[in-house]
């Protein structure tokens, strides 16, 4: 008896939508994705395993700790440095060493640090308001001079040093960006808080302004609610000044500094209120509303330790945080930026910093136990902290229904169609209906090896409303690609739910 063809193929796949599944498309232009876990989506639709991730260096920061802040000196001297337990580490050695010289900050693994180049100087400001610290070219490190305002974070702009929502004299000025008082003096610190100032909301208002990032010819100014654009003047009185926000969201800001990446000419954040946004021009969209029950899980403490980068080569957005059930990062919420999709990433990560290796850009992943690592690399395995995991790539269908809703039918098989990378075994697996677990296929796992397509079929055991599809690969050292699946021709049997 002669095999049916396929009738339906589903060729292109969506991203991460945790919205109600009954909502998720499914049509033959785009199938969303009720999970979509350590894979990563290509222009033309198809879906593969992430790449993993390889340790920087092979032995762990003496103390193991966590590290809440990187960067790179870039021209000022090709220099790393890291930041955690309170220090700041070189990474000249394997493992890096602590840095000697200036004031220690707090030292707790929430306590992010940023970074800002000024004045053949690299600048560190901490979320504990602790004293700025610079390190120059020859990487020595001291406090930041004069009796500067201790900010939450640290820009460089206008030709001035600016610090945001800071400690002076013992007092927080939450609503205030202080900058110092003269051109190209780090430690030029008069009246901060008198005169060098900019005020994002009236004396006494809860207004709380939690950083700055560079946008265009801007200083954007990030407060919980409200975006500001900064604009340099001509003024040697007042240098700097702002226009009115670019949009008013309650709870439309970031919880935290840390959670604003520039990437693809834009601003990209997770907002308070759980959201994505981003930045274009001048237009905030709002492009998070598939992963919005996702963020509406974690909890406020979780939002303000969100940390996230820009991962170039493969053009991703991504932050790292704690998910619902756990106290401690143990996942990456990765956003492709030329098809807005989302996919989930079982990584454990603190601090992300781009470094440039052998003339590239390349996304660095700081853990949480006193090592780093190359994002996205070449390697076959990286999950959670640790390089040697394997990964964990697994996808999962809403339900379809064939373009037969309300209707039972009779389907031999559904064929999938492949990508070999190298050797691996997927396992394919199917619910039917309401059933609430899965049941694997009995031709599966698929194992195939080589680079030529491979198109599996798997024959579908009793008829059914609707189906749901799942691809898993967990073996160390694999990774698949999964191209498109489809079905024959449905025969109906009846109409309507019993």
């Amino acid at each position: 008896m002669a095999v049916q063809p396929v009738r339906l193929w589903y060729p292109v796949f969506g991203g991460y939508n945790e919205q109600q599944i009954e909502t998720l498309r499914q049509d033959s232009r785009l199938l969303e994705l009720s999970q979509s876990q350590d894979v990563i989506s290509d222009p033309l639709g198809s879906l593969v395993t992430r790449p993993g991730f390889s340790a920087v260096r092979a032995s762990a920061i003496s103390g193991t700790p966590t590290i809440t802040g990187m960067a790179h000196m870039q021209d000022l001297a090709d220099e790393f440095i890291l930041a955690g337990a309170g220090t700041f580490y070189r990474d000249s050695a394997n493992p890096p060493g602590a840095i000697a010289g200036g004031t220690s900050m707090t030292s707790s693994a929430t306590n992010l640090v940023r970074f800002a180049t000024f004045n053949d100087l690299l600048i560190a400001a901490s979320q504990s308001r602790d004293l700025p610290q610079t390190f120059n070219s020859s990487v020595s490190r001291a406090d930041l001079g004069g009796t500067p305002a201790r900010g939450l974070d640290v820009k460089a702009f206008a030709r001035r040093v600016c610090m945001f929502s800071p400690i002076y004299s013992s007092t927080t000025y939450r609503s205030l960006m202080a900058f110092t008082s003269a051109n190209d003096n780090q430690a030029a610190w008069t009246a901060p808080v008198t005169i060098n100032f900019l005020n994002f909301g009236r004396t006494g208002t809860d207004v709380n302004l939690l950083g700055g990032e560079h946008y265009k010819d801007r200083l954007m100014a990030f407060t919980e609610d409200r975006l500001f654009p900064i604009y340099a003047t001509p003024s040697a009185l007042l240098p700097m000044a702002f226009q009115d926000s670019l949009f008013s969201e309650d709870g439309g800001g970031p919880p935290v500094i840390h959670a604003v990446v520039p990437a693809n000419e834009r601003l990209y954040w997770i907002s308070r209120n759980r959201d994505v946004k981003a930045l274009y021009g001048t237009t905030v969209e709002s492009i998070g509303y598939p992963v919005q029950p996702f963020l509406r899980g974690l909890t406020d403490a979780q939002l303000t330790n969100l940390v996230g980068g820009w991962e170039p080569k493969y053009r991703m957005v991504v932050w790292a945080m704690a998910d619902a059930a756990s106290s401690t990062h143990n996942v990456v919420l990765a956003l492709h930026v030329d098809t807005k999709q989302f996919h989930l990433h079982t990584l454990s990560r603190t601090a992300f910093c781009n470094r440039i290796v052998s003339g590239q850009q390349r996304l660095i992943g700081g853990g949480l136990a006193g090592l780093f690592y190359n994002e996205y690399d070449t390697s076959l395995t990286g999950n959670a902290d640790n390089a040697a995991t394997a990964i964990d790539a697994d996808i999962m269908t809403p339900r379809l229904h064939l373009g037969l809703p309300d209707t039972t039918k009779k389907v031999p098989y559904v064929a999938v169609q492949f990508d070999p990378i190298g050797t691996e075994a997927v396992t394919v697996q199917y619910q039917l209906d309401d059933a609430t677990s899965w049941s694997s296929f009995a031709e599966s796992p698929f194992t195939m090896s080589g680079t030529d397509k491979r198109t599996a079929r798997f024959s579908i055991p009793a008829p059914f409303q609707d189906i749901r599809l799942r691809f898993r690969d967990a073996n160390s050292g694999e990774r698949y690609r999964v191209i498109r699946f489809g079905f024959p021709k449905p025969i109906a049997l009846t109409v309507g739910r019993n």
